[in-house]
């Protein structure tokens, strides 16, 4: 049996998989406390830069995964605001939670996949 040892390039693009992956994981728990979306995208954007391109694209989706939660959360907050509007902040909020997780589910995939993300910038999957 030949004695192969990793080389720095496939170690290096192995944790930035992990890294990627607890960035995914993190995402699905945020429906339930939003702090864990905001530690993910901490991680996304400091190794975005330093990542392989097929990579920078999870990364990618992963920051463009938390502005448009931001906003849908502002507009759901919004209605909150207005008590008249509650039963429509509780609807976006479902709407957004489940959002949420289903990004989460199909870029996890993509990664373990070792696809990169079709377009980053889409609002859906």
């Amino acid at each position: 049996m030949k004695n192969v040892t990793p080389t720095a390039e496939t170690t290096n693009e192995s944790n930035e998989r992990v890294l990627a992956a607890i960035g995914y994981v993190l995402f699905l728990i945020g429906p339930a406390g939003f702090v864990t979306m905001l530690i993910a995208a901490v991680i996304a954007w400091f190794r975005h830069d330093k990542a392989p391109e097929w990579l920078a694209s999870h990364y990618a989706f992963q920051l463009r995964t938390l502005v448009y939660a931001v906003v849908l959360l502002l507009i759901a907050l919004a209605c909150a605001l207005t008590v008249i509007l509650l039963p429509i902040a509780f609807v976006i909020w479902l709407l957004w939670s489940l959002w949420v997780i289903i990004r989460a589910v199909v870029g996890l995939i993509r990664l373990v996949d070792g696809r990169p993300n079709p377009d980053p910038t889409t609002f859906w999957v």
